[in-house]
Order: structure tokens, then sequence, then C-alpha cells
């Protein structure tokens, strides 16, 4: 990521957002809290967004707000982030890890869909689909899959607010949707902080509750145990601030991702998307091209030693969520099915850098050390 660029170019602007937070003293909730939820709704097409702390926060609150909690069974993948799997055990659920398909690197719907069916525990409440790097998971098969077994369905949408499934914004595409707003996201504040969206303006008011320490609306009473979880008004301010460029960012991202398909394409297992679809691309996400027989520590190994040339040429390429969560000491004993899939993309991807403020030569640059680092190899 590149902020001083971005800073730079909307510098004015945040400041002035800034000063009127602090001209007003009002740092906890407040007009530009209202304002910016009210902007969220609209770009996302819900009733209601209701901001807090974090993108974790978020998590947490979505399954309280759905009564979901101890003896509940909630569905995810294991190829996320560790918040997306946090939030399940901190409401005192048990998490399960489903497999993902490898061309999305998101949940794999047939591999959920021959879970349930097996599954006659009764105990499964919910599924979270995560929209990993940016593109966001199949909603019309998982939407699907979830009515015909009377489950919610969360999408964990951290990394891609902005993107669209056939048309409709995320934030719509189910039960309730969070993001995170931490700085590297593509819309990012300059701390942390998180939102919720959804369709129902009584989970809204229950959520604002439960941000709250569980405070009613009229705070004359507590009504259930809540948490503390507001978004600070100078994060909102950077935030309404950024929202005037986001539109253009994220264009701009999307002619840097089609500038590495036709750059890298030949070379490297690129990001495909469907039809009417669009990534916010959180990050650019790839590959290697290999043998489906080879194994999976040699996949990585060779990886590793790919990205390292990279780096050595100057392009700081990242391996993200490797291993997956299942292999990590805290999650070996989450109940998963076998999870290959994921092993395989865990061993193989990596990211390249993707911002809005990357230049052509930049891309090329990319570009001829993955060719080098090919033909090294």
């Amino acid at each position: 990521m590149d902020l001083s660029a971005q800073y730079r170019r909307i510098e004015h602007r945040i400041r002035s957002e800034m000063e009127g937070v602090l001209s007003s003293a009002a740092f906890i909730n407040g007009p530009k809290v209202e304002a910016l939820e009210a902007q969220l709704a609209e770009r996302a097409g819900v009733a209601q967004c209701v901001s807090c702390a974090s993108g974790s926060d978020a998590l947490v609150l979505a399954l309280r707000v759905l009564n979901i909690g101890a003896g509940d069974r909630v569905l995810c993948p294991a190829h996320t982030f560790a918040a997306t799997v946090e939030a399940i055990v901190r409401i005192g659920a048990e998490p399960v890890f489903i497999d993902i398909d490898p061309r999305t690197f998101n949940l794999d719907a047939e591999r959920l869909e021959h879970w349930l069916a097996a599954d006659t525990s009764a105990r499964v409440r919910a599924v979270i689909a995560v929209d990993l790097f940016g593109r966001p998971a199949d909603y019309d098969r998982l939407g699907a899959i979830a009515a015909r077994f009377d489950l919610h369905l969360v999408a964990d949408a951290a990394q891609s607010f902005g993107g669209d499934h056939h048309g409709r914004p995320v934030g719509s595409l189910a039960d309730i949707t969070i993001t995170s707003f931490y700085p590297s996201k593509p819309l990012g504040c300059y701390g942390d902080g998180g939102a919720l969206f959804v369709h129902d303006t009584s989970l809204a008011d229950r959520l604002r509750s439960l941000r709250n320490h569980g405070i009613s609306s009229d705070h004359t009473r507590h009504d259930e145990i809540g948490m503390c979880s507001r978004l600070d008004a100078l994060q909102a301010a950077v935030l309404l601030a950024r929202l005037t460029i986001f539109d253009d960012e994220l264009e701009r991202r999307e002619r840097i991702a089609c500038a590495y398909q036709k750059g890298l394409g030949a070379l490297l297992v690129t990001p495909t998307l469907s039809t009417g679809c669009r990534s916010a691309w959180a990050q650019y996400t790839v590959c290697l091209p290999g043998d489906t027989e080879e194994d999976n520590s040699d996949l990585a190994t060779r990886r590793d030693a790919f990205v390292a040339h990279l780096r050595e040429q100057g392009v700081p390429a990242r391996c993200y969520y490797s291993p997956a969560l299942h292999r990590h000491p805290a999650y070996r004993s989450v109940l998963h099915d076998g999870l290959p899939r994921t092993d395989r993309v865990a061993a193989g991807a990596f990211s390249l850098p993707m911002h809005p403020y990357l230049e052509a030569h930049h891309i090329e640059q990319v570009c001829q050390a993955v060719s080098e680092a090919g033909h090294d190899r």
C-alpha cells in the first residue's frame, strides 16, 4: 500500500473533516458518524449501516444479533484471516471449516452443501462467506443453500466493499454483511473501524444497542449485555474524505488488475471474475502453475523461492494465510471436511503489489520480475 500518496491527494479534505470533529467536540458517534453510516447504506443499497470499532467486532456483533451462541455451529473457510473464526469462538459457538473453490479462493458451495446434507446434528445455525482478496463469493448459490437449510448467511466483506455480484453491491448480498476499515482495506481509515449492513431496521436498532454496552435507545436502561465498540468520529471523518475518491480508486484498481492479467496471464494462474461481477481488488493474488501431483510442501518451497526472488528485485510480494488456519496451533482442533483445496491454495498462492497509486512503470517492473523469476526457476 501507498497510503502517503492517497493522503497527499485528499489532505485538505481530511483536515477539513477532522477539524469539523475537533471544533464540535463530538468525538464518539455524533454527526460525522451518522453521515458516514447514511452514505455507506446508500452505496450498499440496504436499509441501515451500523458502524463499530473494528471488522472483528462487526463479526461478533453480527453473530450476537442473530442470537447465535453456545451449542451452535457456524461454517466458514479456513483460508481467511483469524478474525473470521475468532468471532465464532468469542460468542461461544463452534466453528467448522469448509473447503474453498481453488479458482476463486472463496467458500465452495458444493462442499458446503455436501457438509450440510451429512450433518444431522441440527446444530448448524449460520454460514460466514468470506470475500477473499476483494472478490465477492457466489452469493446466489450460497443464499439458495442457506435458505434450503434454514441458515443465516453472513458476508465477511472485510476486503470486498466496493465490489458487486451480478449488479448487486457488496453489503446487500447476505442477511448481514460486515466490513473492515483497517487502513490497508480498499476503503480504510487511519486506525481501526468497521461496519455492518442490514436490510432490517430492527436489527440495526439492536446492533446500535449492542455496540454501546446494551443501552436502550433512550439511554434509560441496559436491555442486554453488550460491548464497547463505537466508531471514533475522527475515523468517520477520514472515511468521509476517502469516499469522495473511492469510486476513482476502485476504477484504478480495476485498470491495474487488467494490466496484471495482460502481463502475467501466460506466466501465473491469475484471478478471473464471473461476467457481471466486480472485485474491490484488495489484493492481487496469483498462484504458481504446476503439476497437480506435486506435493504441497514442494509447491510451498517453490513458491517461497519465487517470492524471495521477487523481493530481491524490489517487488514486495507477500503470502497471505499460508498455512491456512487449520494448520495453526490455535485452530488444529476445529472440525473440518478435509480441506485439500485449501491446503493447495495456501501452498501456492502469493500476492503482488496492489493499490490505486501504482504507475505503469511499477506494473512493468512487477511483470519483468515475475518473468525473470520464472526463467530462473
